[in-house]
């Protein structure tokens, strides 16, 4: 069965719409990408089949939609990027603490010895 570019239409209005129903939140960022894999590869090889038969180039509508998810994608990668942040910066701020409270512990544990000879 030959490859159409209704079929490669069909993965990117797949790939919008998982895209339009993001939450926000980097938890459902992940999850939406991790579907869009496979819809990923899938586009890709009907891609390369319908290039093969010189069907290759994307219409005006594809490239509509090629925009939008790019789009999106990038404001999921901007999210997960910035809580990112927040928790190598909140890792920092573990980190940070257990030196503190290892160097007082440490203060008290080292041996005092007084020369009584002086």
């Amino acid at each position: 069965m030959p490859i159409k570019q209704a079929d490669r239409f069909e993965i990117l209005n797949l790939l919008y719409r998982q895209l339009m129903v993001w939450d926000g939140t980097s938890v459902n960022a992940n999850e939406i990408i991790e579907k869009n894999k496979s819809l990923l590869i899938e586009l890709k090889t009907i891609d390369v089949l319908l290039s093969e038969q010189g069907n290759g180039k994307y219409n005006e509508m594809e490239q509509q939609h090629v925009a939008s998810i790019i789009k999106a994608q990038q404001e999921l990668l901007t999210v997960i990027k910035h809580d990112r942040t927040d928790i190598l910066e909140k890792m920092k701020q573990v980190n940070q603490k257990n030196k503190i409270v290892n160097n007082y512990y440490s203060s008290f544990q080292q041996s005092i010895f007084v020369d009584k000879g002086m």
